[in-house]
C-alpha cells in the first residue's frame, strides 16, 4: 500500500477542527507491505485484501494520528468527500467485527494492522446496516504496545 502525506493539513493558518476536503499537494512517503494472517479472522483478512487489490484505498487520507501509538485511515464514504473509501462491490458482510475472537489479538508491537470500527460505528444502526463494511484500518507505529492494548 502506498502512503502519502498532505502538507496542507499541517499549515499553521488552517482552521482548527476543519475537515480537509481534498489534498491537492500530497507528497508520497513510500510503500508499506503488510503480511496478512487470516487464521483467526479469515473474513476480515479477505475483505482487507479485496479492498487493497481493488484500489479502494487509493487516495484515502490518514485521518487520525497519535504519535508513538497508531494511525487510522480508510474512513468509509463517497470518495469525493475527504478521500474516503468506497468499498468494492461484492465485499462480503463482515460479522467478525462483533465476534469475541476479534478481541483476542493484541496490538502489542509496531506494525500491527487491524480493521476497526470507525468513530460512532459501534452504534447498532451503523454496524448492522447491510451496506456498511468496516474498511477503516489502524496501524500501530510504536515504539511499544498501545496503552489500551
Amino acid at each position: 500500500m502506498d502512503f502519502s502525506v498532505c502538507p496542507s493539513y499541517f499549515r499553521s493558518d488552517r482552521t482548527l477542527g476543519a475537515e480537509l476536503a481534498t489534498c491537492p499537494d500530497s507528497e508520497p512517503l513510500g510503500r508499506v507491505i503488510f503480511g496478512l494472517y487470516g487464521r483467526l479472522l479469515p473474513l476480515t483478512t479477505a475483505n482487507f485484501k479485496a479492498a487493497c487489490t481493488s484500489a479502494a484505498y487509493r487516495g484515502t487520507l490518514v485521518h487520525k494520528l497519535l504519535q508513538g501509538q497508531f494511525f487510522v485511515a480508510g474512513r468509509q464514504g463517497p470518495r469525493r468527500d475527504r478521500g474516503e473509501v468506497q468499498p468494492p462491490t461484492g465485499l462480503v458482510r463482515n460479522a467478525e467485527t462483533i465476534d469475541p475472537k476479534a478481541f483476542e489479538l493484541k496490538h502489542a508491537r509496531p506494525g500491527t494492522l487491524s480493521l476497526c470500527l470507525g468513530q460512532n460505528d459501534d452504534d447498532d444502526d451503523i454496524k448492522l446496516n447491510p451496506n456498511y463494511h468496516n474498511v477503516e484500518f489502524l496501524v500501530t507505529t510504536g515504539p511499544g504496545a498501545l496503552p489500551r492494548a
